[in-house]
C-alpha cells in the first residue's frame, strides 16, 4: 500500500473522526469522540492494518485524552488516534482490548493512573499500582495536588483497607492447582510474579503480577528540562540506555523540527549497535547458563567484555552512556579511535562465528529448543510484540529499515527473520543480529564524516510527537508533548518488553511446566523497564526519594538481622 492508497483507506472512516492532522517525519493524528475510539482503532487495526504500538492517556485540563500509537511500517508513518473523553466526572472508552490483546496492560495501566474506565475490558484490574494504594488517588491527574484520602495519613502503618484487585494474591478457584513462579525466581533477575494453573504437568492458565519496582520515570520527566531528560530515561534499563535516550530524543527533534549533524548520527548508529552486541551476547550467555550450557556462558561473558571496553573509551561509561542530546552527541569518536573499533569487532565477529555454530550445530540444544515456546506470526500481532521475539516469528518489523533514523539508512544491512516462532528461532536470531550490527558498526566507522557533533537548540516549540528507536529487545517508543515551556508536560515510555513479556499468554499455554520459564527468559524480559511509578501519599506528595528508599532498605536489612539474632552481623561477613 503506498501513501496515495493509505490517504483513500483513512478516508473512509471520515466520519468517525473530528480531523486529522499531517505533520512533517509521516505523523498523522486522527482526531475523534471517545464513542467513536473503538471503531477507529478496529479500522486501523483490522481493515489498514497497522501495527499497534502502545497507548498513552493524558490529563489535559479540559478533558482526558487516551492516544493509541500505530505503526505503518510499510511507509514508515506513525498514525495516532487521539479519542477526546469530555466527562472529567465519570470518565470511561471503549476497551480495544477484545481484538487487541496487546493493549490489555496499558489500558489497566492507564485506568490506575488516571481512572478512565475501559468498558468491557476482559480484565479490568489493578497493574501498576502497588495493593495498598487508595481508591480513587490517580497519581497522572493534575487536580491529584491537595486530594485527601479519609483514613489515611499517608504512611504505610495507617493505610486504608484496601481490597486487592492484584493477581500477586490467588486469582483462581482453590480446587485449581497453583504453581508459582516469583516474585523471585532464578530465572528472573528482577521481581516478577507468574501463577500457573495447571493440569498435570501441562499449564492451562497463566496470570502475571508486575510493578514490584516503582520509579516515577514518568512523573519526574514532567520536572526535568529537556535536556536533562535523558540522563533520566537512560536509567530506565542498563542494556538499553543508549535506545531509550535516542527514541526520547527523536520525539522531541520531531517536535522542534531539529536534525542532528551527520557526524552525530554517524555516532549515535555505533554506540546503539555496540550496545545491541553488548546485550545480545549477554542474553545468550545467561540462556546457556539457564539450560546448563556453561560453556556458552563463559564464553559469551569474556566476548563481551570488549564490547563494553569501546563503549567506556568512546563515552566514558561501560552502561548508561549519556551521549546523546537534543541536537546531536555530547561526546566524539576520536579518528585515532577508529582504527581499534575495527580491529575488536573483527576479533568479535571471528569468537561469533564459533558461537553460532556451536550452538546452531548442537543436537541437544536443538531437541532441547525447538518446537518449544512457539508464538506464532498471527499471535505475534495481536500481541503487539517486538524485536527478536516478532522477528522469530516470521514478522518483518525492525525501526531501523521501516522508519529511519540516525544515519541506519546510509548502512548496507538486513533484517533477521525466522518463520519458527519457538525459543531455538530467538536464539538463531539474536547470534545473527550480533554479525548484522559488527557490519554496520565497520561501516559507520568508515564512512563517519568530518564536521560537528550537534547543532545548537535554544526552545523547544509547543507541540507534540513520536520518537522510537530499536532497541536490543526491540522497539523502544517516546511520545513527548510541549507546551512551549522548557519541560515536557506529559512524557511516555513503552519499553519492548512490555509488549513482548505478555505474549506468554499465547506461547506458554498448552506447554510442560518445565518450558515456561525458559519461553519467558526466551523473549529477553527486562521487568524494571515497565516499572514507572512512584511511592506518594493521598496530597501526591512524594514519599520516598532514593535516599528516603535506601535508609528504608537500610533499616529493613539491620531489622532482618535482628530478628536472625545477628545483630552484629556486619555484610562483608555474609
Amino acid at each position: 500500500m503506498n501513501q496515495e492508497e493509505l490517504n483513500n483507506k483513512l478516508a473512509e472512516i471520515k466520519d468517525k473522526l473530528i480531523g486529522i492532522e499531517r505533520k512533517p517525519n509521516n505523523r498523522i493524528y486522527l482526531l475523534c469522540e471517545a464513542e467513536n475510539s473503538f471503531a477507529v482503532n478496529k479500522f486501523l487495526f483490522e481493515d489498514v492494518p497497522l501495527r499497534f504500538v502502545i497507548a498513552t492517556g493524558i490529563d489535559s485540563d479540559d478533558c482526558f485524552e487516551v492516544l493509541y500509537h500505530y505503526a505503518y511500517d510499510q511507509l514508515g508513518y506513525m498514525v495516532t488516534v487521539k479519542a477526546f473523553i469530555r466527562d472529567r466526572e465519570n470518565p470511561s472508552i471503549e476497551s480495544i482490548a477484545p481484538f487487541l490483546p496487546g493493549a490489555e496492560w496499558i489500558e489497566r495501566e492507564i485506568h490506575d493512573i488516571l481512572g478512565i474506565d475501559f468498558k468491557n475490558h476482559p480484565n479490568m484490574r489493578r497493574l501498576i499500582l502497588a495493593d495498598d494504594w487508595p481508591e480513587g488517588v490517580y497519581p497522572l491527574r493534575k487536580q491529584c495536588d491537595g486530594i485527601k484520602v479519609e483514613g489515611w495519613s499517608g504512611k504505610t502503618s495507617s493505610c486504608p483497607t484496601v481490597q486487592s484487585q492484584s493477581p500477586a494474591r490467588r486469582t483462581v478457584p482453590m480446587s485449581k492447582p497453583i504453581v508459582a513462579v516469583g516474585p523471585f525466581h532464578p530465572l528472573q533477575e528482577e521481581m516478577e510474579f507468574f501463577q500457573l494453573t495447571v493440569d498435570g504437568e501441562i499449564v492451562t492458565d497463566i496470570d502475571m503480577r508486575i510493578s514490584y519496582n516503582h520509579r516515577g520515570m514518568e512523573k519526574i520527566s514532567e520536572s526535568l528540562q529537556f535536556d536533562q531528560v535523558p540522563f533520566l530515561v537512560s536509567r530506565v534499563c542498563g542494556i538499553c540506555s543508549a535506545s531509550h535516550p535516542l527514541a526520547y530524543i527523536n520525539a522531541v527533534e520531531d517536535i522542534a523540527g531539529v536534525t542532528a549533524p551527520e557526524r552525530a548520527q554517524y555516532i549515535r548508529v555505533i554506540i546503539n549497535e555496540l550496545e545491541r552486541m553488548h546485550s545480545h551476547i549477554l542474553w545468550a550467555g545467561l540462556a546457556g547458563h539457564f539450560i546448563g550450557y556453561d560453556t556458552v556462558f563463559m564464553w559469551a561473558w569474556k566476548y563481551r567484555e570488549p564490547v563494553l571496553d569501546l563503549l567506556e573509551e568512546i563515552t566514558g561509561n561501560r552502561n548508561n552512556y549519556g551521549n546523546v542530546k537534543v541536537g546531536g552527541c555530547r561526546e566524539d569518536i576520536p579518528n585515532e579511535l577508529k582504527p581499534k573499533i575495527i580491529r575488536e569487532v573483527d576479533k568479535i565477529h571471528k569468537k561469533m562465528d564459533m558461537l553460532i555454530k556451536a550452538v546452531t550445530d548442537d543436537p541437544i540444544l536443538q531437541a532441547r529448543l525447538k518446537g518449544v515456546g512457539v508464538l506464532s506470526k498471527s499471535d505475534a500481532i495481536k500481541y503487539a510484540v517486538a524485536g527478536p521475539t516478532a522477528r522469530a516469528s516470521g514478522v518483518a518489523i525492525d525501526v531501523r529499515r521501516d522508519d529511519p533514523y540516525a544515519a541506519y539508512d546510509d548502512l548496507d544491512w538486513k533484517v533477521i527473520t525466522l518463520p519458527e516462532g519457538d525459543v531455538f528461532a530467538k536464539v538463531v536470531v539474536r547470534l545473527l543480529e550480533v554479525i548484522e550490527s559488527i557490519k554496520m558498526i565497520k561501516e559507520a566507522v568508515k564512512k563517519l564524516p568530518d564536521g560537528p557533533i550537534t547543532t545548537e537548540v535554544r526552545e523547544i516549540p509547543p507541540g507534540e510527537g513520536c520518537g522510537h528507536a530499536e532497541a536490543p529487545r526491540g522497539e523502544t517508543f517516546h511520545y513527548v508533548r510541549s507546551d512551549g515551556g522548557n519541560r515536557p508536560v506529559r512524557h511516555k515510555i513503552r519499553a519492548p518488553s512490555y509488549v513482548n513479556v505478555p505474549s506468554f499468554k499465547a506461547s506458554c499455554i498448552g506447554e510442560h511446566i518445565a518450558d515456561v520459564t525458559i519461553t519467558l527468559a526466551a523473549v529477553d524480559p527486562c521487568y524494571s523497564c515497565t516499572e514507572r511509578l512512584a511511592v506518594v501519599d493521598g496530597h501526591n506528595n512524594i514519599m520516598h526519594n532514593y535516599e528516603a528508599l535506601l535508609k528504608l532498605s537500610r533499616e529493613k536489612t539491620a531489622q532482618i538481622k535482628k530478628d536472625f539474632g545477628l545483630p552484629g552481623l556486619k555484610m562483608e561477613d555474609l
